[in-house]
């Protein structure tokens, strides 16, 4: 009975010892074969999808938002002081230039002018009648009739007079100027907005605005452009000044007139890295609103040559520069490094690096790990299926 016992527990041990080492072999066993499998499904080429660089010859367009601006926006202000009369005008409404709009009390003004011109009657007649005591004077000296002393009082006589006479012609001047100021009229031709101090308002030079007038014929567009638009734009283009600038209305219609840039800011700002613009329209039915935004199109006048590859394809970053994979003649992967110069529908413009006949891998480049590598090449429908498969 005994002996029963002890082979119970002998086989028990075995049967421990082998529950815990067949898990352990197993494993190893197993990492030993998958090792091996993957091995040889390194050696195995990697499917990938190439294709060659694309050559474009085209028109460079770049877009942006702009706002429509007046190219000449003037608040109203009162130039003398004196209680706002009259308006001439409806709010809203079109001006021409010289237009009145505004009329200011102008009765004490016009007293002003009847007073500077009664001073100017006044030392006209003084004047008369000095200069011709100046010339009895004159006459009577030859005959040494009276002394010199008197001649010389007599000059300078006639000539305060004609210092008083000039000075209240110019004091009868700046009356009339006043006067002229009480009637208020349009700067320019142009749209007038909305009243800011009504009739019966005492108002003077520090009132602030009455109104403002905006032209509406020709107007501005100011917009930025990106960095890589800009240089794309300027390669393409005599300095912009050739350059067609559409806009188009949030609705989605593009306005008929084409407009010219006008200016081009002398520095990139540091915070948004575009460049200020401004483009000229001519707006004779008053259709491109101030304030309003628009979106804004360029398009450069004659055709701009360049080399693309596909952004999704090229590895690397701006700092430490891009790269794609090459397949040769063997069918190995080569790394060719190129400098790009601008994106333009998710693909880098490729300024050197690459040529024409080079087949570029545009699929699969996540299967190559190092230059040399073996690859098989798909046609896009094949490794497509091959991945909707896996």
């Amino acid at each position: 009975m005994k002996l029963n016992i002890k082979m119970t527990r002998k086989k028990l041990a075995i049967l421990i010892l082998i529950i815990i080492i067949v898990p352990i072999v197993y494993n190893k066993l197993s990492g030993l074969v998958t090792g091996l499998i993957m091995q040889q499904m390194m050696k195995m080429p990697k499917e990938v999808v190439v294709d060659y660089p694309v050559n474009t010859n085209s028109f460079v367009q770049a877009e942006s938002t702009g706002r429509v601006e007046a190219k000449y926006s003037i608040d109203v202000m009162a130039r003398v002081a004196g209680f706002l009369q009259k308006k001439y005008f409806k709010e809203g409404d079109f001006v021409k230039k010289d237009q009145v709009l505004f009329q200011i009390d102008p009765q004490e003004f016009q007293l002003e002018v009847r007073n500077s011109q009664a001073n100017v009657n006044q030392y006209s007649a003084l004047l008369l009648n000095s200069q011709k005591e100046l010339d009895r004077a004159n006459a009577l000296i030859k005959e040494d009739l009276v002394s010199h002393s008197y001649v010389d009082q007599s000059l300078a006589s006639r000539n305060q007079n004609q210092a008083l006479l000039d000075a209240a012609r110019q004091k009868l001047q700046l009356a009339k100027v006043n006067l002229g100021y009480t009637t208020i009229k349009s700067p320019i031709d142009g749209r007038i907005g909305k009243i800011k101090i009504t009739e019966g308002n005492y108002v003077s030079l520090t009132s602030g605005p009455l109104v403002n007038v905006s032209s509406i014929n020709p107007v501005y567009v100011t917009f930025s452009l990106r960095t890589s638009d800009f240089v794309k734009m300027l390669r393409a283009s005599d300095k912009f000044k050739d350059v067609k600038v559409k806009v188009q209305f949030e609705g989605g219609r593009w306005y008929d007139n084409t407009g010219v840039v006008d200016f081009v800011d002398n520095q990139i700002d540091k915070n948004s890295g575009s460049i200020q613009m401004r483009a000229t329209f001519e707006n004779p039915k008053g259709w491109l609103v101030p304030g309003d935004y628009m979106k804004v199109s360029l398009i450069s006048p004659q055709k701009f040559k360049y080399m693309t590859v596909p952004q999704a394809c090229t590895k690397g970053d701006a700092m430490s520069g891009y790269y794609v994979w090459v397949v040769d003649k063997d069918n190995k992967a080569v790394r060719k490094d190129i400098k790009v110069s601008d994106e333009i529908d998710n693909h880098w413009i490729v300024e050197s690096g690459l040529s024409a006949k080079d087949r570029v891998v545009v699929a699969g480049v996540q299967n190559i790990n190092v230059e040399g590598q073996k690859v098989k090449i798909l046609t896009k429908k094949e490794y497509e299926k091959k991945q909707k498969e896996e």
